[in-house]
């Protein structure tokens, strides 16, 4: 795995626990031993490279998976790791496509979310008035 993808994986994956367990920075950070600023910084994709191996261990800890896991683009046992969103899982691909500059990769998933959102309340409008 690249360190682009793996590091997309890592954050994807942190954004999962939180929003799964509806964690605060502070309190993710208190819950997984590594520090807010490491963790925003991973969460965020600002990272420029791999957290060092005590950091790995932390969180693959706190996200009861292991690390070989955490660096692998394969999905743990079913259960284990935190489920990721489709708009989680393509952010990891957009951040991983060595093709696209960070900033591309950026700019696209935040037009994915748009996108992604906009036919959610539409086909939610269409159902809705189906009913009616």
């Amino acid at each position: 795995m690249s360190l682009r993808a793996a590091l997309a994986r890592i954050s994807a994956l942190i954004k999962a626990k939180r929003r799964e367990e509806e964690l605060g920075l502070r309190a993710a950070a208190d819950a997984s031993g590594v520090s807010a600023s490491t963790l925003s910084r991973l969460e965020r994709g600002a990272a420029t490279s791999l957290p060092d191996s005590p950091t790995l261990t932390k969180l693959a800890g706190w996200l009861d998976i292991s690390v070989d896991s955490l660096l692998s683009d394969k999905q743990g046992p079913k259960g284990r790791e935190p489920e990721l969103t489709t708009l989680e899982i393509v952010e990891v691909h957009l951040r991983a496509d060595r093709d696209l500059s960070p900033e591309t990769a950026r700019a696209l998933t935040e037009m994915f979310k748009a996108l992604y959102q906009h036919c959610i309340e539409t086909q939610g409008k269409q159902s809705k008035a189906k009913k009616e």
